[in-house]
């Protein structure tokens, strides 16, 4: 790579119900993207690119958590409920928090 010439990077997507870390985040170029954009890839799956790896994955697992969330949550007993919620909180396998938000209510 040149200086200043980005020939490769990392792209990206919204995952599905049924994506994997490894199907959203994936090493690519600006003429791979536009086929891509031909076959179908949209601003709906709102597409984000990333210098590295690292950035990619971390945006990654964002979305895959929403996506598993939303899907728990509308599979649940509880959807009625969901407009009170106050916080968002993540655990992990310990039950330690990894992640907590104020959402409202």
């Amino acid at each position: 790579m040149s200086s200043g010439r980005i020939d490769k990077f990392w792209a990206v997507h919204d995952p599905s119900d049924f994506s994997t870390l490894d199907d959203i985040p994936f090493e690519t170029t600006i003429e791979s993207i536009i086929l891509q954009a031909k076959g179908g890839l949209c601003v709906e799956e709102r597409p984000r690119m990333f210098l590295d790896r690292e950035s990619a994955e971390a945006d990654a697992l964002a979305r895959l958590a929403v996506v598993r969330g939303l899907s728990a949550i509308s599979g649940s007993q509880a959807v009625g409920d969901v407009a009170k919620a106050t916080t968002l909180r993540l655990l992990d396998a310990d039950g330690d928090v990894i992640f907590q938000a104020e959402i409202g209510g």
